[in-house]
């Protein structure tokens, strides 16, 4: 069962902006001279470093001020169920830098210098470029004082930068302003949502998260002046974005390589940094048409389901069972048992279920992650993994040489090193015996791998620190070698949560973990809209989320429990994303499903169709983001950049370039469920209602909005109020499109209109 606890809380002992820019000084340093390395230009001007292409000046440092510093750390970091309290510690910094040589060898460009300012940092330094791929010009700083393991890299940033990325961001568009830790680590619950954030952590400190806390954590960003620089390291970094005027990337480690890329778009770079990361491929198409239907109970419920869902005639491309290894009470809701062989008792007749599904072109998909309990205690165990491991020497250890036991919620379990050869080949025996064979599985939650403590002892020996953000793009990897060697090539759908910048190269599809069952912006359904797009700068092209959200927040009964109308809103969303797949929840007896009711069911259907009818136009964008790396659902600025309405807006979304929609968000909008959209490019192009056939934009014939509702520029404005009840979301397509065309076909031909 996913974990529903996490936080992230630093308390940084470094400089304020203020202290450290009076101590920062060029102290001494050679005469102009310029160099070329590919398609860039490396100049020294006399006062600064600036990086070109052309007259494009594509980085820059701060004129006379130090852009490479050094220092040392005793970084300590604390794990609670997945949750991080971090304190950085630095202890010694060195800020004043001098240049004593800038040389180019072939395609290198050097430069060597010295830092000063404390006797415990002083180092000499060595700044090399080299361009290994077109538009990446690549950096590597390091020091000759072995006790240096802090470094800096610190430049220009201009008052109208906005900066996107850093992975999965479930809050915060621009985080311009923000200082940014970058770690993979269980999201939070609530994340600053009152009361529910104080209540969770007056129960367990820090782990209601922040605003920033993500499981899916990537030392890359882009901006929106289209520029982009990322590091290669994994250890755990901060991007300092407090300063208007300076980006300063601090780095715990002694040696920080990172490239600055190349491009003329925000698209263009997204697609170099997928060169390096590596992109998602293909999703096959048995898994696009139709719903993934997320269910739990055993046999005699699915089937009953399932009858009436055929009845109906609903699409369905899954059955999502995850409760299939069988399931505990805990004391907070139904858990799995995290023993990865099929529950026979709860799941009698299990072949009889799967052919069931599979003679409808489904497919049924399960659960893993990477943690074992010992199932002793659950009664009906064939093969106790967690005994197994423990007899092999496959679990992450203590300091004390015992398996690390990683609290989950009343509840701790060994965590698989993957780090040991044997453990990692031994973990793909098992889902491919366990998963793929006995269970038939063609698709799997792959949940957490966030949770590595940094005081672990690994079997390589490497440093836990350095390792942790690692973890979850090898956690990945163990699954898609899995499936290739299980024969199974793309045919196989896995998803999930954590990850870090190479996850793209094996991931299969990205869902973003543990949504509140609430409408807000910190921790619901917002949020999820919020991090649909925001991934997207980061590499990953393919994302979803769990239908209805995840978590219920109560306490004595009152509380938070999923509402029917936040289910049904959340359908329509997803119907326009990479996929349409429901979860029922931490308490499913609490919350609305798609099957609680007609209502539900009818709803259900009708969006299962929508998201069938888009198809054909999504397999279009799967082989764009397999080549491209482009996301399947973007932020409209990726294609109207020039557009400064578009900046700040977190509550629409475009399925490619073709289809514009934005959710109703809040709960009976206006009572009379009405949005107001913005249409970009609108005195050009004409926006087709997709439900209702009117015209927005360009040649508009929409209805207009009652009196009450607050005006907007007219009636052919960018911005318009559209009839939204439940049923008939904003969504949208470019008159004589193509896309738009087959679309409308599409949903004539199965029965929406």
């Amino acid at each position: 069962m996913k974990k529903t606890i996490l936080s992230l809380m630093i308390a940084s002992s470094v400089m304020s902006v203020e202290q450290a820019n009076a101590a920062n000084a060029i102290t001494a340093a050679p005469a102009a001279t310029t160099s070329s390395v590919g398609a860039f230009t490396v100049l020294w001007t006399g006062n600064r470093l600036q990086v070109k292409n052309g007259t494009r000046i594509v980085w820059e440092s701060v004129a006379n001020e130090s852009f490479v510093r050094a220092g040392t750390h005793s970084l300590d970091a604390h794990e609670l169920r997945g949750s991080f309290d971090v304190k950085e510690n630095i202890n010694s910094q060195c800020t004043d830098q001098s240049i004593t040589s800038f040389t180019q060898s072939g395609t290198e460009v050097v430069f060597k210098g010295r830092l000063t300012g404390n006797a415990a940092c002083t180092t000499n330094y060595t700044l090399s470029f080299t361009q290994p791929l077109t538009g990446h010009l690549r950096y590597k700083l390091s020091f000759d004082n072995a006790a240096v393991n802090y470094s800096e890299l610190a430049y220009s940033s201009s008052n109208n930068e906005r900066f996107h990325g850093f992975g999965e961001q479930f809050s915060v568009l621009d985080l311009k302003g923000k200082v940014v830790p970058v770690l993979s680590e269980e999201g939070g619950v609530g994340r600053g949502h009152q009361p529910i954030s104080g209540a969770v952590n007056l129960g367990s400190a820090g782990a209601a998260g922040n605003e920033l806390t993500t499981y899916y954590a990537v030392p890359q960003y882009i901006t929106n002046t289209n520029k982009s620089l990322f590091l290669e390291n994994t250890q755990y970094s901060v991007f300092d974005l407090s300063d208007v005027n300076r980006v300063r990337v601090r780095l715990f480690s002694n040696q920080m390589t990172g490239r600055i890329l190349l491009g003329n778009s925000m698209l263009e770079l997204i697609q170099r940094f997928t060169d390096y990361t590596g992109r998602m491929r293909q999703l096959p198409d048995w898994f696009n048409e139709g719903a993934i239907v997320g269910m739990q109970g055993g046999t005699d419920k699915v089937n009953a389901v399932l009858t009436e869902l055929e009845r109906r005639g609903t699409p369905v491309a899954g059955v999502w069972l995850q409760d299939w290894v069988g399931k505990r009470q805990t004391s907070f809701g139904s858990q799995l048992w995290w023993n990865w062989e099929l529950d026979q008792d709860r799941y009698p007749n299990w072949n009889g279920l799967v052919n069931r599904i599979e003679s409808r072109n489904g497919h049924v998909l399960c659960y893993i992650n990477p943690f074992l309990v010992d199932a002793s205690p659950k009664g009906n165990v064939r093969r106790n993994l967690y005994t197994e491991a423990v007899n092999n020497g496959y679990l992450v250890k203590n300091s004390a040489g015992q398996p690390y036991q990683v609290t989950n919620t009343d509840f701790s379990a060994g965590m698989i090193d993957l780090t040991n050869p044997q453990a990692e080949t031994w973990i793909k025996e098992v889902i491919k015996t366990q998963l793929i064979g006995e269970g038939r599985c063609r698709g799997w939650m792959h949940d957490f791998a966030e949770a590595l403590p940094f005081d672990a002892v690994l079997w390589s020996g490497e440093d836990a620190a350095s390792y942790h953000n690692k973890y979850p793009v090898e956690w990945a990897r163990v699954a898609r070698e899995a499936i290739t060697e299980a024969g199974l090539g793309n045919d196989v759908v896995f998803f999930n949560r954590s990850g870090s910048a190479r996850t793209p190269m094996y991931s299969t599809l990205l869902w973003q973990g543990d949504q509140l069952v609430t409408w807000d912006k910190y921790d619901g359904f917002k949020s999820a809209i919020m991090a649909t797009m925001t991934g997207g700068f980061s590499g990953i092209s393919l994302s979803h989320s769990d239908i209805g959200g995840y978590t219920n927040a109560t306490l004595g009964g009152v509380g938070y429990n999923r509402e029917q109308e936040l289910l049904q809103r959340w359908m329509e969303f997803s119907a326009f994303t990479t996929a349409y797949r429901t979860h029922e929840g931490l308490k499913p007896e609490d919350n609305a499903q798609f099957y609680s009711n007609n209502e539900t069911y009818s709803h259900f259907d009708k969006f299962a169709r929508v998201y069938k009818a888009l198809a054909f136009y999504r397999k279009q964008l799967f082989a764009e983001a397999a080549t491209k790396g482009w996301p399947v659902v973007r932020h409209p600025m990726l294609h109207y950049s020039n557009d400064a309405e578009l900046a700040t807006l977190d509550d629409h979304i475009m399925l490619g370039s073709e289809i514009l929609m934005a959710p109703v968000i809040n709960k009976n909008a206006y009572n009379y469920g009405w949005k107001k959209v913005y249409f970009p490019n609108a005195a050009t192009t004409t926006w087709v209602h997709a439900f209702t056939g009117y015209k927005y934009g360009k040649g508009s014939n929409a209805p207009s909005a009652p009196w009450w509702l607050s005006a907007v520029n007219s009636a052919k404005g960018s911005w318009q109020w559209v009839y939204a009840p439940l049923g008939t979301p904003a969504a949208f397509y470019k008159q004589g499109s193509t896309v738009g065309a087959q679309f409308e076909a599409n949903l004539k031909s199965l029965g929406v209109k």
